[in-house]
């Protein structure tokens, strides 16, 4: 499970959890006002340095894409018009 530790007000925090949210992928926030930056938890694996997160979205972002390209057959509704493929 992906964890996101932040302050409450925090725009690189937003930033995150906004790219998180464009992914359409789990993940758990939590509040931490002594954290100096946003981190993350992904299982084992803790990152802190903005470039590094910066990195791993990247990674999870080609990773999800090369996921979602295997199942892509699936048949969907669009939200915005109702219609079906």
């Amino acid at each position: 499970m992906i964890t996101l530790f932040r302050k409450t007000e925090d725009d690189e925090a937003d930033r995150i959890e906004d790219a998180l949210n464009e992914l359409v992928l789990a993940y758990k926030t939590e509040i931490a006002e002594d954290e100096p930056t946003p981190t993350i938890r992904d299982g084992d694996n803790v990152i802190r340095e903005q470039k590094e997160i910066s990195e791993w979205l990247m990674e999870l972002t080609k990773e999800l894409q090369f996921q979602r390209s295997l199942t892509g057959d699936a048949c969907y509704i669009d939200p915005e018009t109702g219609e079906t493929c």
